[in-house]
This record gives structure tokens, C-alpha cells and sequence, in this order.
């Protein structure tokens, strides 16, 4: 489970069991993802693997944490359902005789209903949001805004997001000549409509507005018409998941300045293709991905990225993790004409050119040591 996860309150919560600290040591190994709804809330998917005695015995939970819920909330819901997976393995082992089963309900008093309730809100979720902080100094001070709204609905049919969003920025430094203030926004809104095809076909429509300083856009708007191929069932995509994406459209581009390419305002279309894979196995996680795009009057005019994750298990104990993301970028058309100042550049108020962006990390683990790692002891 990953760092999300809270392992000490399950360890807690469930101490029937030993906890070891590598998977070659266990006898059931338990493999927990996360797959946010957006502003609809969270699923966990626990796959539960016997090996040893439990060999070939594969079992899979769900168990869905609304938004609404607080963090001790999902964890309970999380570790409740995980004491349920870990039954059939309890009741073929000899703590058997130490399990009792008890119903939170009176069965005298509740009855399944036939059929499903009515959804008064039809599946749709809201969200309403604001926040800020301040900072300040004898020689600077900052101060940023933010707010916004969401409304989200999700079936197994379709999914729309709509979101709008606000964003306000100021920050002052004191000098011996004079006080610097440096103001920045970014206003937007995101929306998105995807149906289900098949279990494998997705058709979507993305739009996008913008207003932003660093971005120097005055006013942006687009629409994007989008298709999607899974090459694995959808329903598998908690362990497996390789796609392929192709989005084709465009829109209107207002810039705050005029652009590197004498631009004040302009139409602009284009498409992109993505390839991306995501793997979540007993020997670890892969995740990787292509993609690339252009503008349809200037094929010179395009981006081509590259990104992969792999976190795997070599032995019992040796764990390595690696990561890289690299962008060839030749799109940046909104570019303010002419030269930056000096305070632009050190507070990143505008975004400056580059022909390509490039990160990576690697990570070696290796652990020995006692093979049970169960004791919970929260003193400081």
C-alpha cells in the first residue's frame, strides 16, 4: 500500500495477523489502489494474493470513501473491509477458533429494499471552495486568493466535470529605492463530457477556458473532440491498463501582450495522439506514457513528450525506483514579444521560451532485519 495508506492504524485495528516486512515472507499478500472519483469521492481496490499454504486462493474487494468522509472515516471503511478479504485465509489457518463474526445491524429491524434507491441528486456531486494565505515580512509580504466550483456526475455510462476556477496572486519587496509589487491571476474553466462505448471505446469532448498572466493570455477558449482505446477491458484497469487517445480541435487565442510571432489574437487547431500504461502487480508498478501534438498551420509547431515510472522488487528486500518525464516543446505560441525584466524572471510572473523540459530520479532500498514488523508502538 502506498504511503496513503495507514498502515499503523490497520496493524492496529487488525492484530490477529503478523506483519512482515517483504512480500517473500507472506503468506497472503495484499495489494491496495486508489482510484479518485473526482469531486465524488475515492475507491480502493484491495487484491488479496494467497501464496504458501493460501496458494492459488485470489480475492478482490472494493470499498468506496464518499468526499464527504473524513480521513479516519476512510481509513475505518478501508480496514473494515480489509478483516473481511482476510476471513476466508483466517478460517483455513489455526486462529480460526479465535474469530467471531458479528453484523452491525439489527437484523429485526433493517431489510434490504428491492431494488435500488432513488437518487434525488441523479449521481451529481458540488463542490463549492475558497482559501488564501498571507506572509509577511519587515521586507516582503504575499498574499493569494483562490476559489471556485465543481459539479461532477458519474455512471458507468458517462462522466461529466465542470469546473470553474479562480486564482489571484500579489507579492511586494521593499528596496532601497522603491517597493515592487507584482500582481498575477489565473482564471479558468475545465469541462469535460466522456461516454461509454464499449468496454474498450470511450468518445469525450474537453473544453477549456483561460485568462492568465503567466500564461499571457488575455482570453483563451477551446474544444477538443477526443477518442479513447483501452487495450485491456476497462474493468481490469486497477491492475493492467495500456490506452491510445486522439484528440483533434482548436480555438481562439487573445494574448495579454503581443506574441514572438507579432500575434495579438488568433484561431488555432490542432490534434494529439497518447499512448499511456499503468501496471500494478505483486512485483511492483509501472507507469509510462507517450504523446505528442501540433498546430495544424505549422507543422514546426508541435510537442512530443515521454514519461515513465517503474517502482519493482528485485529480491527479497532490494527495491529500486525510477522516473524520468522529458518534453520536447516548439509550441509556445503565446511567448510575449521582447525581453523580460529582472523581477519577472527571478518571480516567474510570465512563462519564458525553452525548446525542452527534462526531470528524473532513481531510488535504492534495501532491507534486512527481522521478518516481523506487527508491533505498533506510538511513543515518541
Amino acid at each position: 500500500c502506498p504511503r496513503w495508506c495507514d498502515t499503523d492504524f490497520i496493524q492496529q485495528e487488525i492484530p490477529l495477523v503478523n506483519y512482515v516486512r517483504d512480500k517473500e515472507l507472506a503468506q497472503v499478500h495484499v495489494i491496495i489502489t486508489r482510484h479518485g472519483g473526482g469531486s465524488t469521492g475515492t475507491s480502493y481496490i484491495m487484491t488479496i494474493l494467497g501464496s504458501g499454504p493460501f496458494s492459488g486462493m485470489i480475492n478482490e474487494l472494493r470499498y468506496w470513501a464518499p468526499s464527504t468522509n473524513t480521513a479516519d472515516q476512510n481509513r475505518r471503511g478501508y480496514t473494515n473491509v480489509l478483516k473481511i478479504g482476510l476471513a476466508p485465509y483466517i478460517a483455513g489457518s489455526s486462529m480460526a477458533p479465535f474469530v467471531q463474526v458479528n453484523f452491525s445491524y439489527d437484523a429485526g429491524e433493517v431489510r434490504r429494499e428491492d431494488g435500488p434507491k432513488e437518487d434525488a441528486w441523479k449521481n451529481w456531486v458540488f463542490e463549492i471552495y475558497a482559501g488564501g494565505n498571507f506572509n509577511k515580512e519587515e521586507k516582503s509580504s504575499s498574499m493569494n486568493f483562490r476559489y471556485g466550483f465543481s459539479a461532477e456526475k458519474r455512471t458507468d455510462e458517462i462522466k461529466i466535470q465542470i469546473r470553474p476556477y479562480f486564482n489571484y496572486n500579489e507579492r511586494n519587496y521593499v528596496t532601497d529605492d522603491a517597493t515592487i509589487t507584482r500582481v498575477s491571476h489565473r482564471n479558468g474553466f475545465d469541462g469535460s463530457l466522456v461516454h461509454s462505448i464499449s468496454n474498450r471505446w470511450s468518445a469525450g469532448l474537453f473544453s477549456s477556458m483561460l485568462s492568465s498572466t503567466f500564461h499571457n493570455f488575455k482570453f483563451n477558449a477551446e474544444l477538443k473532440p477526443a477518442i479513447e482505446y483501452s487495450l485491456f477491458p476497462y474493468q481490469e484497469a486497477t491492475k493492467r491498463s495500456i490506452t491510445f487517445a486522439y484528440r483533434i480541435g482548436g480555438g481562439y487565442f487573445n494574448y495579454l501582450e503581443r506574441t514572438i510571432f507579432n500575434k495579438t489574437e488568433e484561431f488555432l487547431f490542432g490534434h494529439s495522439i497518447q499512448a499511456s500504461a499503468r501496471f500494478q502487480q505483486p512485483w511492483g508498478s509501472v507507469r509510462a506514457g507517450i504523446s505528442g501534438s501540433h498546430y495544424f498551420h505549422d507543422f514546426t509547431a508541435n510537442r512530443a513528450s515521454i514519461f515513465g515510472h517503474l517502482s519493482l522488487r528485485i529480491f527479497q528486500g532490494f527495491a529500486i525506483s525510477l522516473s524520468t518525464d522529458l518534453e520536447l516543446i516548439n509550441d509556445l505560441v503565446a511567448i510575449p514579444l521582447g525581453d523580460l525584466s529582472l523581477e519577472d524572471i527571478l518571480l516567474e510572473q510570465s512563462r519564458q521560451s525553452t525548446s525542452y523540459q527534462i526531470s528524473g530520479s532513481i531510488g535504492l532500498s534495501y532491507t534486512f532485519g527481522s521478518g516481523s514488523t506487527g508491533v505498533y508502538n506510538p511513543r515518541f
